[in-house]
C-alpha cells in the first residue's frame, strides 16, 4: 500500500487535507443538478454507466461533484475520486493509480486481489496507463465475482481538461468507455466533469461512446443558476452583516446586491471572489 500511495497523485482524493476546505454547493443551491446525478447513479442501466456533467469555468462543476460525493443521498458500497488541477494535481498517468489506491483503502477483497497481482509482477508500477487499467480495475470489477456482485461502486473524475496531456485526457476516456461498452454487467459507475474542451466534446460525439453516457450540462446564464447565484449572495451578506458591528443594518441596499447579481449571472466564481474582496 506505501508503494501504491507513491505512485497516486498528491490532495486528488475528495477528503484530502490539500483541497481542504474543498468546493461545495452552497445550502439550497444546484439541488435539481445534484439530484439528477444522485438518482443516476442509483438507477443507471447496463448500457449507461458514465455521466458527463460538463460546463464553462466557474459554473461550479467541481462542487457539485465535490456535494454528490458527500451526499448522504448517496447509495454506493464504496467510491474513489481524482480531483485534477492545474495547481499540482494535474499527472493523468496516475489517475489509475490513484483510484486503485483508494478503492484499495476502502475494500479489503479488492486490496489482497491487488496485493497478489503487484507482488507477482512489481512492474506494474511503471507500466502503461492501458495496462495499469486492466490489471487493476478490469480484471478485478469485471472477471471476479465476489467483486463483480459487490454492489454499485463510484468513481468521480473532476477537472478532466485541467489534467495536463490532452492525449492522455483521451486515453483516460476510451479506457473508461470500452469498459462500459464491453462489460454491460460492471459494477463501476463514473462521474467525469471537464469543460466543454473541443477535444472532449469530440470524444463524446463519436456514435460508438454515446449510447454508454449521459450528458449533464450545467449552462452559465441559466434561470436556476442565476437563482442560486442570488441566494449564495444574499447569504454571504448576511453572514458579513453578523461578523461586523460597523455594517449599517440596512446594507446591502437591494439595488446594490441586483447588481452584483447581474454582474455574476450564473458564475459561482464570479460571486464567490466579489464576496471574498467585500468581506476582506
Amino acid at each position: 500500500m506505501e508503494k501504491l500511495l507513491e505512485k497516486t497523485i498528491p490532495g486528488a482524493e475528495f477528503d484530502s487535507s490539500d483541497r481542504d476546505p474543498p468546493p461545495r454547493c452552497h445550502p439550497g443551491t444546484r439541488l435539481a443538478i445534484l439530484e439528477r446525478c444522485l438518482r443516476f447513479i442509483r438507477n443507471c442501466d447496463a448500457n449507461k454507466k458514465i455521466r458527463w456533467v460538463v460546463g464553462g469555468a466557474g459554473v461550479g462543476k467541481s462542487a457539485a461533484m465535490q456535494s454528490v460525493v458527500e451526499s448522504p443521498e448517496l447509495v454506493v458500497s464504496c467510491h474513489a475520486s481524482v480531483f485534477f488541477s492545474i495547481n499540482g494535481r494535474d499527472d493523468g498517468t496516475k489517475a489509475v493509480m490513484t483510484i486503485s489506491y483508494q478503492l484499495a483503502a476502502k475494500c479489503k477483497p479488492y486490496r489482497q486481489l491487488i496485493e497478489k497481482e503487484i507482488i507477482h509482477d512489481p512492474s506494474l508500477f511503471r507500466s502503461s496507463m492501458a495496462k495499469q487499467f486492466l490489471k487493476l480495475i478490469i480484471e478485478p470489477f469485471i472477471h471476479n465475482p465476489q467483486l463483480n456482485s459487490a454492489g454499485r461502486i463510484l468513481i468521480v473524475v473532476d477537472g478532466l481538461d485541467e489534467c495536463k496531456d490532452s492525449r492522455t485526457q483521451l486515453e483516460l476516456l476510451r479506457l473508461i468507455s470500452d469498459l462500459c461498452i464491453k462489460y454491460s454487467s460492471s459494477p463501476l459507475v463514473w462521474l467525469i466533469a471537464s469543460r466543454p474542451e473541443q477535444h472532449i466534446t469530440s470524444f463524446f460525439s463519436r456514435s460508438e461512446v454515446m449510447p454508454a453516457y449521459e450528458k449533464e450540462e450545467i449552462p452559465v446564464n441559466s434561470n436556476e443558476a442565476r437563482a442560486d447565484v442570488e441566494r449564495f449572495l444574499r447569504d454571504e451578506f448576511m453572514e458579513i452583516k453578523k461578523a461586523s458591528d460597523s455594517v449599517d443594518p440596512r446594507w446591502p441596499e437591494e439595488q446594490d446586491l441586483w447588481k452584483l447579481a447581474s454582474a455574476a449571472g450564473g458564475l459561482f466564481a464570479y460571486a464567490q471572489t466579489a464576496t471574498r474582496y467585500i468581506a476582506d
